[in-house]
Protein backbone atom coordinates (compact mmCIF):
# COMPACT_ATOMS: atom_id res chain seq x y z
CA UNK A 1 0.00 0.00 0.00
CA UNK A 2 1.39 3.41 -1.01
CA UNK A 3 1.73 6.29 1.43
CA UNK A 4 -1.16 8.22 -0.14
CA UNK A 5 -3.48 5.19 -0.05
CA UNK A 6 -2.58 4.60 3.60
CA UNK A 7 -3.23 8.28 4.39
CA UNK A 8 -6.62 8.19 2.67
CA UNK A 9 -7.57 4.97 4.48
CA UNK A 10 -6.66 6.54 7.82
CA UNK A 11 -8.61 9.72 6.99
CA UNK A 12 -11.69 7.70 5.96
CA UNK A 13 -11.47 5.72 9.20
CA UNK A 14 -11.31 8.89 11.28
CA UNK A 15 -14.23 10.39 9.36
CA UNK A 16 -16.34 7.29 10.06
CA UNK A 17 -15.50 7.39 13.78
CA UNK A 18 -16.54 11.05 13.84
CA UNK A 19 -19.86 10.21 12.16
CA UNK A 20 -18.98 12.01 8.94
CA UNK A 21 -21.10 11.37 5.87
CA UNK A 22 -19.75 10.21 2.51
CA UNK A 23 -20.54 13.22 0.27
CA UNK A 24 -20.04 11.19 -2.90
CA UNK A 25 -22.58 8.62 -1.72
CA UNK A 26 -25.06 11.44 -0.99
CA UNK A 27 -24.57 12.75 -4.54
CA UNK A 28 -24.58 9.50 -6.48
CA UNK A 29 -26.33 6.90 -4.30
CA UNK A 30 -29.69 5.36 -5.12
CA UNK A 31 -32.52 7.20 -3.30
CA UNK A 32 -34.46 5.09 -0.79
CA UNK A 33 -36.84 5.46 2.14
CA UNK A 34 -35.49 4.65 5.58
CA UNK A 35 -37.41 3.88 8.77
CA UNK A 36 -35.40 4.42 11.96
CA UNK A 37 -35.70 1.23 14.02
CA UNK A 38 -33.14 1.99 16.72
CA UNK A 39 -30.77 4.76 17.82
CA UNK A 40 -27.69 4.12 19.91
CA UNK A 41 -25.91 7.25 21.18
CA UNK A 42 -22.13 7.07 21.32
CA UNK A 43 -19.94 9.10 23.64
CA UNK A 44 -18.63 11.20 20.74
CA UNK A 45 -19.77 14.79 20.20
CA UNK A 46 -18.53 16.96 17.34
CA UNK A 47 -18.87 20.74 17.02
CA UNK A 48 -17.59 22.59 13.96
CA UNK A 49 -18.89 26.17 13.76
CA UNK A 50 -22.46 25.22 14.64
CA UNK A 51 -24.57 23.43 17.23
CA UNK A 52 -23.04 20.32 18.82
CA UNK A 53 -23.64 17.07 16.94
CA UNK A 54 -23.82 13.63 18.54
CA UNK A 55 -22.44 10.59 16.73
CA UNK A 56 -25.10 7.88 16.72
CA UNK A 57 -25.47 4.35 15.41
CA UNK A 58 -28.76 4.07 13.52
CA UNK A 59 -30.47 0.80 12.64
CA UNK A 60 -32.64 1.43 9.59
CA UNK A 61 -35.20 -0.44 7.56
CA UNK A 62 -34.25 0.59 4.01
CA UNK A 63 -36.73 0.43 1.12
CA UNK A 64 -35.55 1.38 -2.39
CA UNK A 65 -37.87 1.24 -5.42
CA UNK A 66 -38.93 -2.29 -6.42
CA UNK A 67 -36.73 -3.87 -3.74
CA UNK A 68 -37.74 -5.74 -0.58
CA UNK A 69 -37.01 -3.82 2.61
CA UNK A 70 -33.84 -4.77 4.47
CA UNK A 71 -31.94 -3.58 7.53
CA UNK A 72 -28.75 -1.55 7.53
CA UNK A 73 -26.64 0.02 10.27
CA UNK A 74 -25.31 3.56 9.80
CA UNK A 75 -22.87 5.48 12.01
CA UNK A 76 -23.61 9.15 11.46
CA UNK A 77 -23.86 12.36 13.46
CA UNK A 78 -26.92 14.54 13.97
CA UNK A 79 -27.48 17.84 15.77
CA UNK A 80 -28.24 17.05 19.42
CA UNK A 81 -31.33 19.29 19.49
CA UNK A 82 -32.88 17.18 16.67
CA UNK A 83 -32.52 13.85 18.51
CA UNK A 84 -35.76 14.14 20.54
CA UNK A 85 -37.73 14.34 17.27
CA UNK A 86 -36.45 10.98 16.06
CA UNK A 87 -38.86 8.28 17.24
CA UNK A 88 -37.78 4.68 16.49
CA UNK A 89 -40.45 2.82 14.57
CA UNK A 90 -42.15 6.07 13.54
CA UNK A 91 -39.57 8.39 11.95
CA UNK A 92 -38.81 8.09 8.22
CA UNK A 93 -35.69 9.59 6.64
CA UNK A 94 -34.25 9.96 3.17
CA UNK A 95 -31.28 7.69 2.55
CA UNK A 96 -28.83 7.03 -0.25
CA UNK A 97 -27.70 3.50 -1.08
CA UNK A 98 -24.56 2.35 -2.87
CA UNK A 99 -25.92 0.35 -5.87
CA UNK A 100 -22.87 -1.95 -5.75
CA UNK A 101 -23.12 -2.50 -1.98
CA UNK A 102 -26.67 -2.09 -0.58
CA UNK A 103 -25.35 -2.32 2.98
CA UNK A 104 -23.48 0.96 2.44
CA UNK A 105 -26.06 3.60 3.32
CA UNK A 106 -25.98 7.31 4.18
CA UNK A 107 -28.80 9.29 5.78
CA UNK A 108 -29.65 12.45 3.83
CA UNK A 109 -30.87 14.78 6.58
CA UNK A 110 -31.34 17.64 4.09
CA UNK A 111 -34.00 15.85 1.97
CA UNK A 112 -37.55 14.65 2.54
CA UNK A 113 -38.08 10.86 2.57
CA UNK A 114 -38.94 9.82 -1.01
CA UNK A 115 -42.10 7.98 -1.98
CA UNK A 116 -40.98 4.55 -3.19
CA UNK A 117 -42.55 1.75 -5.20
CA UNK A 118 -43.18 -1.33 -3.05
CA UNK A 119 -42.42 -4.84 -4.22
CA UNK A 120 -44.95 -7.66 -3.68
CA UNK A 121 -44.24 -9.89 -0.68
CA UNK A 122 -43.93 -13.57 -1.57
CA UNK A 123 -46.83 -15.61 -0.24
CA UNK A 124 -48.99 -12.58 0.60
CA UNK A 125 -52.05 -12.14 -1.66
CA UNK A 126 -52.36 -8.81 -3.41
CA UNK A 127 -55.39 -6.56 -2.93
CA UNK A 128 -56.58 -7.53 -6.42
CA UNK A 129 -56.37 -11.24 -5.57
CA UNK A 130 -58.27 -10.74 -2.31
CA UNK A 131 -61.00 -8.76 -4.05
CA UNK A 132 -61.38 -11.55 -6.61
CA UNK A 133 -61.37 -14.52 -4.22
CA UNK A 134 -62.03 -13.22 -0.69
CA UNK A 135 -65.10 -13.51 1.50
CA UNK A 136 -67.24 -10.35 1.85
CA UNK A 137 -66.89 -8.52 5.18
CA UNK A 138 -67.13 -5.02 6.63
CA UNK A 139 -64.10 -3.00 7.71
CA UNK A 140 -64.30 -0.01 10.06
CA UNK A 141 -61.32 2.37 10.00
CA UNK A 142 -59.84 2.97 13.46
CA UNK A 143 -56.62 4.66 12.30
CA UNK A 144 -54.88 5.32 9.01
CA UNK A 145 -51.72 6.96 7.73
CA UNK A 146 -49.94 7.22 4.36
CA UNK A 147 -46.99 4.83 4.09
CA UNK A 148 -44.98 6.97 1.69
CA UNK A 149 -45.04 4.05 -0.74
CA UNK A 150 -46.94 3.05 -3.88
CA UNK A 151 -47.89 -0.40 -5.12
CA UNK A 152 -46.50 -1.66 -8.47
CA UNK A 153 -49.50 -0.05 -10.21
CA UNK A 154 -48.58 3.37 -8.82
CA UNK A 155 -51.41 3.65 -6.25
CA UNK A 156 -50.56 5.18 -2.87
CA UNK A 157 -50.40 2.73 0.04
CA UNK A 158 -51.83 3.51 3.48
CA UNK A 159 -51.42 1.72 6.80
CA UNK A 160 -54.73 0.92 8.46
CA UNK A 161 -55.95 -0.28 11.82
CA UNK A 162 -59.31 -1.89 11.00
CA UNK A 163 -62.09 -3.60 12.90
CA UNK A 164 -63.31 -6.51 10.77
CA UNK A 165 -66.88 -7.73 11.01
CA UNK A 166 -68.14 -10.83 9.24
CA UNK A 167 -71.07 -13.18 9.83
CA UNK A 168 -70.47 -15.87 12.43
CA UNK A 169 -67.16 -14.40 13.63
CA UNK A 170 -66.59 -12.06 16.59
CA UNK A 171 -65.30 -8.61 15.51
CA UNK A 172 -61.52 -8.35 15.58
CA UNK A 173 -58.85 -5.75 14.82
CA UNK A 174 -56.02 -5.99 12.31
CA UNK A 175 -53.20 -3.83 11.00
CA UNK A 176 -52.83 -3.94 7.24
CA UNK A 177 -51.53 -1.96 4.30
CA UNK A 178 -53.92 -1.25 1.43
CA UNK A 179 -53.74 0.79 -1.78
CA UNK A 180 -56.01 3.87 -1.77
CA UNK A 181 -56.91 5.28 -5.20
CA UNK A 182 -57.16 9.05 -5.31
CA UNK A 183 -60.94 9.05 -5.82
CA UNK A 184 -61.39 7.00 -2.62
CA UNK A 185 -59.46 9.35 -0.30
CA UNK A 186 -62.70 11.04 0.97
CA UNK A 187 -63.68 7.69 2.53
CA UNK A 188 -60.49 7.49 4.60
CA UNK A 189 -61.40 8.76 8.07
CA UNK A 190 -61.84 7.17 11.53
CA UNK A 191 -65.20 5.44 11.81
CA UNK A 192 -65.63 4.99 8.06
CA UNK A 193 -67.48 1.71 7.40
CA UNK A 194 -66.33 0.06 4.19
CA UNK A 195 -66.97 -3.04 2.16
CA UNK A 196 -64.02 -5.39 2.09
CA UNK A 197 -62.89 -8.91 1.30
CA UNK A 198 -61.00 -11.27 3.61
CA UNK A 199 -58.94 -14.32 2.73
CA UNK A 200 -60.79 -17.58 3.53
CA UNK A 201 -57.62 -18.98 5.12
CA UNK A 202 -55.95 -15.88 6.62
CA UNK A 203 -58.24 -13.57 8.67
CA UNK A 204 -55.63 -10.79 8.75
CA UNK A 205 -55.41 -10.59 4.94
CA UNK A 206 -58.04 -7.99 4.05
CA UNK A 207 -58.54 -5.73 1.04
CA UNK A 208 -60.93 -2.78 1.09
CA UNK A 209 -63.37 -2.77 -1.82
CA UNK A 210 -63.24 0.91 -2.69
CA UNK A 211 -65.53 0.73 -5.73
CA UNK A 212 -68.35 -0.95 -3.80
CA UNK A 213 -67.83 1.39 -0.84
CA UNK A 214 -67.96 4.49 -3.08
CA UNK A 215 -71.09 3.26 -4.81
CA UNK A 216 -72.78 2.73 -1.42
CA UNK A 217 -71.73 6.20 -0.23
CA UNK A 218 -73.22 7.84 -3.33
CA UNK A 219 -76.63 6.18 -3.00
Amino acid sequence: MGIFSAFKQAADGFKQLAGGVDEELLRTGRPARGLILDIQLTGTTVQVGGPPERVCVFTLEVTPDDTPAYQAVVRQRIAEHVLPRLQPGMTFVAVRVDPANPGRVAIDWASEPPVVRATPTAGVPSAAELLATGIPCEAVIIQSAPLGMRNPQGVDLHAFVLTIMRPGVAPYQIQVGNPVPQHAVPLVYPGSRLSARVSPSEPNAVAIDWDTSLAAAQR
